[in-house]
């Protein structure tokens, strides 16, 4: 374990080149699939953040390893089995290095893990809090709506988790007051009373519909159609729901004023 390193740049550099040109590959390959990991130090070896922990490398004495979690040795068992592997830990020679094909193979797939597991832990979390708050057991049909919404979110791929998971958070954090369900195939929420629930998804169009009555009251440009009991908006991406994050949360409050 190298302590003095400060960067991946450095751990690089300090390598025989041999060690530096097969780890560099290694490195390349992880940076094309996660190109919005954090690459950084840990633990003295080269390692990359996304939703967590996401992959660490290093070079040793006599081989080199790659650090995906036990959990990618067991799904890519048939494609180790020339390789030495141990809990959580790939083992190869210069002689023999990891394809570029499979580094990216593992390393899409870890996201994909640590998406979930994220999005998981985010979900259960109000629900757990309003629990020990009231001093009670966990709420059984919020912790059933709970696991629909992770099973939903589960299934998600690529960019449309990224999208739908930072638009779903703007949601929660607009009011304490709504509850996240899965109804009509989609997440949707709720105070009492239905509020807005996320359409049809396709890229460069996110899609939320606020199909509560109180929000034909509602004035606002983001605001679309002239339905008598919804109304629609529409972000081309989750940074523009975040730039209109404020304006969203408004609409909101101002629907569950009017809720009883």
């Amino acid at each position: 374990m190298n302590t003095a390193v400060k960067t991946v740049d450095d751990y690089m550099n300090a390598l025989p080149g041999e060690v530096r040109e097969v780890l560099q590959k290694l490195r390349s390959a992880i940076k094309s699939v996660a190109p919005k990991a954090e690459e950084v130090i840990s633990y003295g070896m080269p390692a990359y953040k996304y939703y967590g922990m996401l992959v660490y490398f290093a070079a040793f004495k006599n081989h080199c390893s790659l650090f995906p979690g036990s959990s990618q040795i067991v799904k890519m068992y048939d494609e180790l089995k020339a390789y030495k592997t141990s809990k959580g830990t790939i083992q190869f020679t210069l002689e023999k290095p990891l394809p570029v094909s499979l580094v990216k193979k593992i390393v899409k797939s870890r996201m994909e893990e640590n998406k979930t597991r994220h999005a998981a832990k985010q979900i259960l979390q109000p629900v757990k809090k309003k629990a020990k708050v009231a001093d009670k057991k966990t709420d059984p049909v919020l912790l059933k709506e709970a696991q629909q919404v992770i099973a939903y979110m589960a299934r998600l791929k690529g960019k449309q988790f990224e999208e739908v998971d930072a638009v779903r958070k703007l949601i929660r954090k607009s009011s304490k007051k709504l509850q996240e369900r899965i109804k009509w195939n989609a997440p949707s929420y709720y105070y009492k009373e239905d509020v807005v629930t996320f359409g049809p998804y396709k890229p460069g169009k996110l899609l939320l519909v606020f199909h509560h009555p109180a929000v034909v009251k509602v004035k606002s440009e983001l605001l679309q159609g002239d339905y008598k009991d919804r109304r629609l908006v529409y972000f081309k991406d989750a940074k523009e729901a975040e730039k209109n994050k404020k304006e969203l949360a408004r609409i909101v409050n101002e629907i569950l004023k009017q809720i009883a």
